[in-house]
């Protein structure tokens, strides 16, 4: 009876349990959904209207999951020697960043944001995967990108950084082409010899195809590690890293991973089932390994043990 009303009361608390987890889950804000802004005001132009936002509605990264990367493009790496983008893929994943060596601003920013991240995670650039920066400036060259690979290098302070970062330039064409494949819109901006663009970096396959976007400056630890993970088709992680993927999933909105909500109750049930399994298996053996009193046929004898038993009377007629 003991055993019946332990296991009762431990049921209770693995439903309630779940229900709380349930409740957690359902109290998550939905994702962020892409906010429009209006520019006006200083332009003295109805909303949308204005020279800046005519500019930007021709800037965006435009999301080609599972595109393939043109790999037979050539570039010049930070040597000055010819190379194929494709010399970067075949055994890890790639995170890849268009950028803008000269740019002060936001291109700075997200190289100091992947830079950051990648620093958080375990997983090592060279050791486990390639990082590709590619200049969608035409009229910058080598000279730029070594200088640019030499300081990232540095500070990045960990070993195979030199072997893992790579820094491109290359023609218009090639630029292009690159791009394109991305869904990387940009626009040259004359008047103040610049360029409008989005941030953000991508995350490609060992075999050259876009599987991931992650935008703005910063990249949560978190999503870059589960991206590169995921990207990796298992080749690199740990087996907790496979166990979170089941938790979450890549949101295409927002770029970032948020709870799976499916997954997270699939887990939770698949956990009480096994600790209600586990605890009825316990109590079982317990029972049958209990010592069971047998009454001698041959004798008359009631055992002490079932002496004072009320029970025993019948042993008695």
């Amino acid at each position: 009876m003991n055993e019946w009303i332990s296991y009762l009361r431990f049921s209770r608390s693995v439903l309630m349990w779940s229900g709380v987890v349930i409740l957690i889950v359902a109290a998550q804000p939905p994702p962020a959904m892409a906010q429009r802004f209006a520019t006006g005001g200083p332009y003295n132009t109805p909303a949308g209207k204005s020279p800046t936002a005519e500019l930007l509605r021709d800037v965006a990264i435009e999301q080609h999951l599972d595109a393939p990367l043109p790999l037979e493009t050539l570039f010049r790496d930070e040597a000055g020697q010819e190379v194929r983008l494709g010399d970067y893929f075949g055994e890890q994943p790639v995170v890849l960043a268009l950028v803008q060596y000269r740019c002060p601003m936001l291109c700075t920013q997200v190289l100091n944001g992947f830079l950051k991240s990648s620093q958080a995670i375990p997983l090592q650039v060279g050791r486990d995967y390639q990082f590709v920066a590619v200049s969608f400036d035409a009229r910058e060259g080598p000279e730029l990108a070594a200088e640019k690979k030499k300081h990232y290098a540095r500070v990045y302070r960990r070993p195979g950084a030199a072997n893992g970062m790579h820094f491109l330039t290359g023609d218009q064409a090639a630029i292009d082409g690159l791009t394109r494949s991305v869904g990387f819109r940009y626009q040259y901006v004359e008047r103040t010899d610049q360029f409008a663009h989005a941030s953000g970096i991508t995350l490609a396959t060992p075999a050259g195809r876009i599987a991931r976007y992650l935008y703005g400056i910063e990249y949560s630890p978190s999503d870059l590690r589960l991206g590169l993970v995921e990207s990796s088709h298992g080749r690199i992680g740990t087996p907790v890293d496979q166990v979170l993927l089941l938790c979450y999933h890549y949101d295409p909105l927002t770029g970032k991973y948020g709870l799976a909500i499916a997954g997270l109750l699939q887990f939770a049930g698949l956990f009480t089932i096994l600790a209600m399994g586990g605890f009825l298996i316990v109590m079982f053996r317990r029972e049958r390994n209990q010592p069971k009193l047998v009454r001698d046929a041959t004798s008359d004898t009631v055992p002490i043990a079932l002496q004072d038993n009320p029970l025993s009377q019948w042993k008695q007629s």
